[in-house]
């Protein structure tokens, strides 16, 4: 009997205990859902973080490696323009900015000296660099050619850099031949080399250098015979013969390496990127490639050594435009703002330093936080230029 009226009393919950129940649900239902929302926010974070780390990493040895090895033009290392023989003519188009005599060439952007303030800004437009008074630099000459900058589209607020040396391996020159004036030269080397025909050579004795292209090429076994004739573009000047006609030299290929920060597709409203370019087989840059994306300014400053002492020391690092004499420049200063390509991946916008200037919108000579909700990162690192700093 009383197990009887047990069951029949139990008749539901009552309305408050109904509400109380869908209140402590609702509360334990927000609460997991702001610890996801927490741990996604502090994922997407922590991996922007972690990409722009990569990238940044990625980028600076990539540029260390190629800075490096600058200014290496065969056997004799670091040549000058008094002792670089350049046969090449400008008929059939050849570009003004092909100047391997400098070994390394830098274009400083107006108004990122160190310490001044750049403010971040989003959906900066891309804009031509030939003749842009945007980017300058010294006059090592006024007598020689123009320091030329190539033509690419770059953003405006970022350094451009131009790094001249060699690729692959050097082949033994197994013979000189010098043919009257109007007549080319021929040369013969290892064959293992692979000199391929429209390629770019600095032959060196160690004492001098001759800057040639490889027109025509025929291999017969061990022996590549290589004419110095005007067939090619840019080609040879046939009225000019290479300097270098003792034997043993060497010969090896020829590379100049454009770097400078724009866009893919140069659409503004796309992330910056790390662009290279490099010579074409006519001596113009090829199309550029797009090395590492997120790189939103790129800073230099070049070493040099002005009194030109054994020891091969830095006494100062200057912008490009205040470099006097680019033989002199023995190392260079490179500062990277990484940003994380995404937007969005911080609640709110994020402070950060960049080329001695902080930015975090506090004024008296800071600069204004970003507009954006993206992460970003300074990276620095001094690179010397082996072949310079080494005294060959």
């Amino acid at each position: 009997m009383t197990k009887s009226l047990h069951i029949k009393n139990q008749v539901g919950l009552s309305l408050i205990e109904l509400l109380i129940a869908m209140v402590l649900g609702l509360t334990l239902a927000t609460g997991v859902i702001q610890i996801y929302v927490g741990s996604s926010t502090t994922e997407r974070d922590q991996d922007a973080r972690l990409r722009m780390q990569e990238n940044g990493r990625f980028a600076m040895n990539f540029l260390s490696n190629e800075i490096r090895m600058a200014g290496y033009l065969g056997c004799l290392g670091s040549i000058e323009g008094n002792v670089a023989n350049n046969l090449l003519t400008d008929a059939d188009g050849a570009d003004d900015d092909f100047q391997p005599e400098f070994g390394v060439q830098g274009w400083e952007a107006g108004g990122t000296d160190p310490g001044t303030v750049n403010n971040s800004q989003n959906n900066v437009a891309v804009v031509g660099t030939f003749g842009n008074g945007e980017w300058t630099t010294s006059d090592p000459d006024p007598g020689a050619p123009d320091f030329v900058i190539p033509d690419v589209n770059a953003t405006p607020n970022s350094d451009i850099l131009r790094l001249w040396g060699t690729q692959g391996n050097p082949g033994a020159v197994l013979s000189v031949v010098n043919n009257a004036p109007g007549t080319a030269d021929v040369i013969t080397a290892d064959s293992a080399v692979g000199i391929q025909e429209d390629e770019f050579l600095i032959i060196s004795d160690c004492e001098q250098v001759d800057v040639v292209q490889a027109c025509t090429v025929v291999n017969a076994g061990l022996v590549a015979t290589i004419t110095l004739d005007a067939t090619c573009a840019p080609g040879n000047a046939v009225a000019t013969s290479v300097i270098t006609s003792a034997v043993p030299a060497e010969v090896i290929r020829l590379q100049g390496t454009l770097f400078y920060v724009g866009k893919r597709d140069d659409t503004a409203t796309n992330s910056p990127s790390l662009f290279m370019a490099t010579l074409d087989d006519d001596g113009t840059l090829a199309a550029p490639q797009e090395v590492i994306e997120g790189v939103e300014s790129m800073q230099l400053l070049y070493g040099v050594n002005v009194d030109q002492d054994v020891r091969a020391t830095v006494d100062a690092y200057l912008t490009a435009d205040n470099v006097t004499d680019w033989d002199e420049v023995i190392s260079i200063r490179i500062s990277l703002l990484m940003q994380s390509v995404e937007n969005g991946t911080v609640p709110v916008p994020q402070a950060y330093t960049f080329d001695g200037v902080v930015y975090d919108g506090a004024g008296g000579g800071n600069g204004a936080l970003p507009a954006d909700d993206r992460v970003r990162r300074d990276f620095v690192n001094t690179i010397s230029l082996r072949n310079r700093a080494l005294g060959t």
